[in-house]
């Protein structure tokens, strides 16, 4: 009989412990956000790509940052609750001498007492002032739409902040270099500035030194694009500025863009392993006979088939200009 009382204190000190051992003061959380693919930090570490599991501790307070482009950054606590069944059995170590309470203050310190979610949602509210693009289905962050021309960031890990903060830094660079007719290093930065951030200002930048640098059609497509975006009631003034001025220059770019006709005898239809280059780049046999918009400069068109072959036709194409070219194949 005595052995068996002097065994519950023991296993009261016993289970406690385990809550220590067993349970630990870290527990794990599948962090989630809508839209998905938003980068998340957890508890101040470094971000991650959602859907991620992380570790959170169960004692003190653990706060989850998610931003994604184009919405605003979504701020919260991972809200924990108390486990009474820890906490009770903690208690009545106190109660035996041999315990002196250390497991209760084990497990208070460690926060063994808290139960935390398996589950972590962070809701992203759309940004003011533009449509929220949709994020890629990759674990890429923080990349927004990239315009014709500009070439795809890699993958990143910023917040928004950062983002916002970098694009300004490669804006403000490039307009200084725009405003000293150095359109060829500013088109660069200004993509750079688009990629990190979406923004019209920006859009319309790049249409501007793309056509300075006879990137007629690609500057046309800028053009397209800024014209056609969805601006929110709550805008910047500036955005809708860019957007109006746009609409402006991409009336008067559409005259300077040359138009140039391939034509092909004996018919297309005919021919066999037909390819027709354009300073040796094939293009697709269906755009044969299509007045088709290019840059303004020199071409040299070849064109061969099964069985046929044709002299090169080189031809000078000056802004605004309209041209024909027929190419006849021979045996």
């Amino acid at each position: 009989m005595r052995r068996s009382l002097l065994a519950v204190p023991l296993l009261l000190f016993a289970l406690p412990s385990c809550a220590t051992v067993f349970r630990g003061g870290t527990a794990k959380v599948v962090v989630e956000s809508d839209p998905k693919g938003a980068a998340v930090t957890v508890g101040g570490g470094q971000p991650q790509a959602t859907p991620t599991e992380v570790v959170a501790e169960r004692s003190g307070v653990t706060s989850v940052v998610a931003s994604a482009p184009g919405y605003e950054d979504h701020r919260g606590i991972v809200k924990k609750k108390l486990n009474p069944a820890w906490l009770t059995v903690d208690i009545l170590t106190c109660v035996f001498p041999v315990a002196l309470c250390i497991p209760l203050l084990v497990d208070a310190i460690s926060g063994s007492w808290y139960d935390v979610p398996k589950r972590y949602v962070a809701k992203l509210e759309p940004r003011a002032g533009g449509a929220p693009a949709p994020l890629p289905a990759t674990t890429t962050i923080g990349v927004a739409p990239v315009p014709t021309g500009a070439t795809p960031p890699p993958n990143v890990q910023m917040s928004e902040s950062e983002r916002k903060s970098a694009a300004r830094a490669a804006y403000l660079e490039a307009v200084q270099l725009q405003e000293a007719g150095n359109f060829k290093d500013a088109l660069p930065r200004f993509e750079a500035a688009q990629s990190l951030f979406d923004a019209p200002t920006h859009i319309l930048h790049i249409a501007q030194c793309q056509a300075q640098l006879g990137k007629l059609v690609e500057a046309q497509e800028s053009y397209e694009l800024l014209s056609r975006t969805q601006l929110a009631p709550g805008a910047a003034e500036a955005f809708r500025q860019a957007q109006v001025a746009g609409k402006k220059e991409l009336a008067a770019l559409k005259p300077r863009v040359p138009t140039l006709r391939i034509r092909v005898t004996p018919n297309p239809t005919t021919l066999s392993a037909l390819s027709v280059q354009l300073n040796g780049v094939a293009m697709p046999n269906e755009l044969v006979g299509i007045a088709r918009p290019v840059n303004p400069g020199k071409y040299r068109i070849t064109a061969t088939a099964s069985g046929f072959s044709a002299a090169p036709v080189e031809v000078d194409l000056a802004e605004g200009a309209s041209r024909t070219v027929d190419v006849k194949l021979g045996h």
